[in-house]
């Protein structure tokens, strides 16, 4: 069987490295059957699916190898950099950037097999666990013992510890939680060549740049996270929750926030705009719907229960009860119908950026302007989430039906990217640069920002093996 590739075709590794791996993992952990090299070319990124659904693939790798332990990991780098094997880092497979293709052929680095719980340290709220385990068998672990690092992404049944150290990600319940940075108190890391750097979990140091920072969102390009320290919370005595009805996006905004000016916290708040209010709401239809959830100790929960009731009825927000934040917790998993849509041919994704407060409402606008004035558009949608006291996190659904779906799906991510940029945004948020972003990355940070990074991973990664051409261009 001959498979199709788009961005580069199966490399073919030596077969000196081959053995030389085998001899590390054990030969049962790597393999060259093609039906494992087909499993492993792809993650979520959904211009990768429409590819396979066309009969091709971005790219292929030469081998699929499945260390069980860090020692093993700093064989395979050591072989890698002696047979100038690139390779690429895969934990669940969810990134939706192209984050984990293998391009140029480059072998696959499974770490599926280290998805250890290690301990939890009671008295200090840390837990110790594996990179390669599953969020959702974290929160399974962590759960039972009482605890929740409280970072419950979409994709928490379906990636991993390690993935959402690699792309800075943020879960569902991040308002009161922080992100996976804020959660991250130490590592340890194999870097490209094999050496072994352990960073202690302690509150904060002040020691230099912050080295752990190099691996949060480094997405796998400078070294491989093995095990992480993370804090914990216990779980929590109660929970509210209560949703609202406000005239427009922008006046859900302004009440959002006010709420967190005055040092609410709560886990939850998330601004629906009328058509996605009207998709998962459908008995309050088009109008624009605002939940919260908060949790924590009783006292704390009434009081900031009560502190979001009063501003947002200070300000034209009418109360509309539990139901909708109890449908959006239902269906908050629900991440499967991209694919079987796209099938029938249409194309979908989505596109998660930031921004301040003053500048939400315009890039709301501009972006679904942008996008929908793209030929082919059919549905364009947006909600906010990921709240700070100084801005948030905007997330837009597209769709349409195109006669040309590749062009429709680069034209609609350009019109967003520059849309983001024009009202001062950041092009991500926490789903990462990966391959599809990259070509924004000079946007964003400039020339000298792009240069350094560069510069880090030429020192860091000398012959270059990890993660190639994701994040930035390195110049080999």
């Amino acid at each position: 069987m001959t498979v199709k590739t788009y961005l580069s075709p199966k490399g073919a590794a030596p077969p000196g490295f081959i053995e030389k791996v085998k001899r590390i993992v054990g030969e049962e952990n790597v393999s060259e059957k093609e039906c494992d090299l087909i499993s492993y070319s792809l993650d979520y990124w959904l211009y990768g699916v429409l590819l396979s659904q066309h009969g091709s693939l971005p790219s292929l790798p030469c081998a699929v190898i499945s260390p069980g332990n860090r020692e093993e990991i700093q064989g395979i780098l050591r072989c890698a950099n002696e047979y100038k094997v690139h390779i690429t880092p895969f934990g669940g497979g969810s990134g939706v950037l192209g984050g984990a293709i293998p391009t140029d052929g480059s072998a696959i680095l499974n770490l599926q097999r280290m998805n250890r719980f290690i301990s939890l340290d009671e008295t200090s709220l840390v837990a110790e666990l594996e990179a390669g385990i599953i969020g959702a068998n974290l929160e399974r672990e962590l759960n039972y013992r009482g605890y929740s690092p409280g970072n419950i992404p979409q994709s928490l049944y379906c990636s991993t510890l390690g993935g959402w150290i690699s792309t800075r990600a943020a879960g569902q319940f991040s308002t009161k939680y922080g992100k996976i940075e804020d959660m991250v108190l130490g590592m340890e890391v194999v870097l490209p060549d094999g050496e072994f750097l352990n960073i202690r979990p302690v509150p904060r140091r002040s020691v230099g740049p912050s080295l752990k920072d190099l691996f949060l969102g480094g997405e796998g390009t400078l070294g491989i996270v093995t095990k992480a320290m993370v804090s914990v919370h216990p779980l929590p005595e109660a929970t509210a929750k209560q949703s609202f009805i406000f005239r427009s996006v922008g006046a859900a905004l302004e009440v959002v926030r006010k709420i967190l000016r005055g040092d609410a916290r709560p886990a939850v708040v998330r601004i629906f705009d009328e058509a996605e209010s009207d998709r998962y709401f459908p008995e309050i239809g088009n109008k624009v719907t605002v939940i919260f959830v908060s949790e924590g100790e009783l006292d704390f929960v009434e009081l900031e229960s009560k502190v979001i009731k009063r501003i947002a009825e200070e300000n034209d927000g009418v109360p509309v009860g539990e139901d909708p934040a109890n449908i959006w917790l239902e269906k908050r998993f629900d991440i499967g119908l991209g694919p079987v849509i796209m099938q029938q041919g249409a194309v979908v994704d989505t596109i998660e950026v930031s921004c301040l407060f003053k500048d939400a409402a315009k890039l709301y606008e501009d972006m679904l302007a942008s996008m929908t004035a793209i030929d082919g558009s059919v549905m364009v949608s947006g909600h906010f989430s990921h709240f700070y006291p100084e801005g948030a996190c905007l997330y837009i659904t597209f769709a349409g039906f195109p006669k040309d779906q590749f062009r429709y799906y680069e034209d609609t991510w350009t019109a967003a990217m520059e849309a983001t940029l024009k009202n001062n945004g950041s092009i991500s948020h926490h789903h990462g640069i990966g391959y599809w972003r990259k070509p924004f990355m000079r946007k964003e940070l400039g020339d000298s920002g792009v240069e350094l990074l560069r510069r880090i991973k030429l020192a860091v990664d000398q012959n270059g093996v990890l993660n190639r051409g994701k994040l930035v261009d390195d110049g080999r």
